[in-house]
């Protein structure tokens, strides 16, 4: 399937240059002569992906030094995105789950030292012809919050880590939309929210405020969820289609085809959200979109970067995160469909493991946004995929 894709990209690239659309050098990843060899024997692949989690370390100086990179490029051969900081947290949960306290303190230690005196996380760097510009996220920070700090609470009952939660939940009830919604980011060079749109992945941010009502049981927070879950529904949720948009604009116009992985990141959100609150038009939504997971499913296990455009390749970090949500929702459900799906899913992750040298244990796939930024047409691995797979073979194996 990969030469389909590849094929695809050829023709994408050269239709954009007859239109006009200049495709910049900096945003295609440059082609190097590095052979990965895919497909691992299922019962090492466990270790794989804890080996590909280690290589990530940022060993060099820096301010992300000991931190997580996000990703690896086969086509540059570097590691990239340490910048991404809320990636780390789905190692912190995954360590955490697997009684690797002292590996999950470690990170989750790191995570609160970057946390700011509003209560959220700088996530990421976007820029311009100035240079860097620091973005505080609601929706990312929410991630941390619940996946890092209250994953290691539960297993250390550690105070610190549960007060870095509260802190960043009061800051997003604080700092959301008059609708409850979060905005996509605050500009700290500008001062100032990006308003220009909100993308799908703001979903998981009910994650947190389930989390959190379960630990604390304060009726502000189950209050903001109701607000928000319901919210998010309206906005982001596309009946016709049973699946969510990419992306709602500035006056709330639903854009862009239906993302894979933002499928996934929005049941991260409305499972725990339908745990805490049993509504049956939250239940609705997760079954249906639930129906369209399965059924655009490869018959390889796979699943396409955009469900609405499968050439455009298949998504390296979407197909664990998927499956793994599949299950939580198999655990409330008991429907044998989507235990198959996960199994399919998880032997796609493990044909798809690199099986030795620098890149050991990365999930890869070739996809044409890349999956990373500026790096279009690219092969990625991304770190927290081999966590998601980790814990995706746990269940698994706690099933049969």
């Amino acid at each position: 399937m990969e030469h389909i894709y590849r094929t695809y990209c050829i023709i994408h690239k050269l239709t954009k240059m007859i239109l006009g659309r200049f495709v910049s050098a900096n945003d295609v990843a440059k082609e190097k002569s590095i052979h990965l060899k895919f497909g691992v024997i299922p019962e090492t692949a466990r270790e794989k992906w804890l080996t590909f989690i280690s290589n990530a370390k940022v060993k060099e100086p820096s301010d992300f030094q000991n931190m997580y990179n996000a990703g690896y490029i086969r086509e540059t051969g570097t590691w990239c995105l340490p910048s991404w900081i809320w990636t780390n947290s789905a190692m912190v949960r995954m360590f955490a789950n697997n009684n690797k306290i002292e590996d999950a303190r470690n990170i989750a230690d790191r995570l609160l030292s970057f946390q700011k005196d509003c209560g959220g996380w700088i996530v990421r760097y976007d820029y311009d012809k100035d240079g860097a510009i620091p973005i505080l996220a609601p929706n990312d920070s929410a991630y941390i919050a619940s996946n890092a700090m209250l994953s290691i609470f539960e297993k250390t009952q550690d105070n610190r880590y549960i007060q870095a939660a509260v802190r960043c939940a009061d800051w997003i009830i604080k700092t959301a939309r008059p609708d409850g919604m979060v905005y996509v980011g605050y500009d700290m060079k500008r001062q100032k929210w990006d308003k220009s749109c909100v993308i799908v992945d703001v979903g998981f941010t009910a994650s947190l405020f389930a989390h959190l009502y379960e630990l604390t049981k304060e009726e502000k927070y189950i209050n903001y969820l109701k607000i928000f879950t319901n919210r998010y529904i309206e906005l982001f949720y596309v009946p016709s289609k049973k699946a969510f948009c990419t992306n709602i604009d500035a006056k709330n116009r639903q854009n862009s085809g239906l993302f894979g992985r933002g499928q996934a990141w929005a049941l991260e959100g409305l499972i725990p959200a339908y745990r805490v609150l049993k509504d049956d038009g939250i239940k609705k939504v997760i079954e249906g979109t639930i129906e369209t997971i399965l059924s655009k499913q490869h018959k390889n296990g796979g699943w396409a970067y955009n469900l609405a455009k499968p050439l455009m390749g298949e998504d390296c970090k979407g197909i664990p995160v998927i499956a793994k949500v599949l299950m939580d929702w198999y655990a409330i459900s008991i429907d044998e469909r989507i235990k198959k799906s996960a199994q399919k899913a998880l032997k796609w992750c493990i044909n798809h493991t690199s099986a030795s040298g620098d890149t050991e244990g990365g999930i890869f796939s070739f996809c044409l946004e890349g999956a990373v930024v500026h790096n279009l047409y690219s092969t990625c691995a991304f770190v927290y995929a081999s966590a998601y797979a980790i814990e995706l073979d746990q269940i698994m194996k706690q099933c049969e």
